[in-house]
């Protein structure tokens, strides 16, 4: 297999297999125990609110809470991780978040919790992730040679998206038992294990004294990036994309779950537990199919299309009402999502100018996060005035399908894009 086999640089040199760099295999048991752990959080505090305190429409606080501070903090984040140590940013992030599970499990067994209990403790984290990810991203080059950054991305990826397969099963299987206590502790003991071996990990004075600094003018680097999208019918479409999905798909979709399980399907903890775990195999499924076919052709058109299905299976989900329905397209949803996301990716690589492709990703990935809470925000404040989840949901997505009709037909530039 191509993972065990030492490659050579460019200059000649043998680096050795991913799997054989001490750095790497750390970084990524951190990522494993820190995945499974917040899947894990996120599947119980859901649960929580929704079951034991029967707040359906409140639980779009704890998601606002948690997304609004990451927005905020993310450029600050990023000074941050360029000016200190990587790796202690995110050891300081995951202890911290480690501490703040703890703290739950004391509040659970003292028996005071209030829906303001899981919304502090989710501004907490949002506010962490904040600094923890600008840092995770820029961590792995330092670690592995370049020819292996590639393998070594996907690997990551495709441990994150299990563990968001397996994480909600689990943490469905534990609540089902009735101990939400030992969820968050099982959380807690996988974010100390994860913080544990990102301190572990050494990096050479050299490749931390190296990195380059951050502009001196941070406004005047995004003016530029915004101008830089604006001038581009291709890439302003991609922002538009990712946009609309985020404001009228995620926000439904995450927020409406737990809800469409308890009041549509009359489900359970262990339903909602596999009904996330199927949305994330099809993704998983989705990323391996587009891996294997390689599409280096019409990609445009290919994210057109997948933004049609997912508005089409995402509709077509709002009207089932027995649970293998829901899983059979919810797992069809979550493939296109796959479908959608690493096009654009490598569409962006390859239309965007070198110099301009951090400030690119980084406003298409503050687009993204920032219309989730607005997206949370208006399903809650519809769900407030007696809107059923389904009609939520159903709205969403023809909303969805209307967009990516308008803009196949009226942006040539994204449909035939290569």
């Amino acid at each position: 297999m191509e993972a065990v086999v030492e490659t050579r640089s460019q200059q000649g040199e043998t680096s050795p297999a991913i799997w054989k760099n001490r750095n790497f295999l750390l970084l990524w048991i951190a990522g494993l125990c820190s995945s499974f752990g917040l899947a894990i959080f996120m599947f119980s505090q859901a649960w929580y609110v929704v079951e034991v305190m029967n707040l359906q429409a409140s639980l779009g606080l704890v998601y606002i809470a948690s997304s609004v501070p990451r927005v905020l903090f993310m450029v600050l984040g990023g000074a941050v991780a360029d000016r200190f140590s990587k790796n202690v940013i995110m050891f300081l992030s995951d202890i911290l978040r480690a501490f703040v599970a703890i703290a739950l499990v004391v509040w659970l067994l003292l028996g005071d919790v209030s829906i303001w209990s899981f919304v502090s403790f989710a501004l907490v984290f949002g506010i962490l992730d904040a600094f923890f990810w600008p840092a995770n991203g820029g961590l792995l080059p330092s670690l592995i040679n370049k020819q292996q950054l590639t393998r070594a991305n996907s690997v990551i990826q495709m441990t994150s998206q299990s563990s968001f397969i397996v994480g909600p099963m689990l943490a469905g299987a534990i609540i089902a038992l009735g101990s939400y206590v030992l969820a968050f502790s099982l959380t807690a003991v996988l974010l100390i294990i994860a913080s544990i071996s990102i301190l572990l990990i050494r990096i050479k004075k050299k490749e931390v004294t190296s990195e380059n600094q951050t502009p001196s003018n941070l406004l005047t680097s995004i003016k530029e990036g915004v101008t830089y999208v604006k001038q581009s019918a291709f890439l302003s479409s991609l922002l538009l994309f990712a946009v609309f999905i985020n404001l009228f798909m995620v926000g439904p979709l995450q927020m409406g779950l737990p809800l469409f399980v308890k009041n549509v399907i009359g489900g359970n903890s262990l339903d909602f537990s596999y009904l996330e775990g199927t949305f994330a195999g099809g993704m998983l499924v989705g990323s391996i199919i587009v891996g294997v076919l390689n599409v280096r052709k019409k990609r445009g058109l290919v994210v057109i299309f997948a933004v049609m299905g997912s508005g089409l299976f995402f509709a077509l989900f709002s009207f089932t009402e027995a649970l293998w329905q829901s899983l059979m397209l919810i797992a069809l949803l979550g493939s296109t999502f796959s479908v959608i996301n690493i096009p654009i990716i490598a569409a962006i690589q390859s239309a965007v100018k070198e110099e301009m492709m951090g400030r690119v990703m980084s406003l298409l990935s503050m687009a993204s996060l920032g219309l989730v809470p607005v997206s949370f925000a208006i399903t809650s404040g519809v769900l407030s005035i007696g809107a059923d989840i389904t009609s939520i949901m159903l709205t969403g997505a023809l909303l969805i399908i209307i967009f990516a009709v308008i803009i196949f037909m009226k942006v040539p530039g994204l449909r035939n894009f290569d």
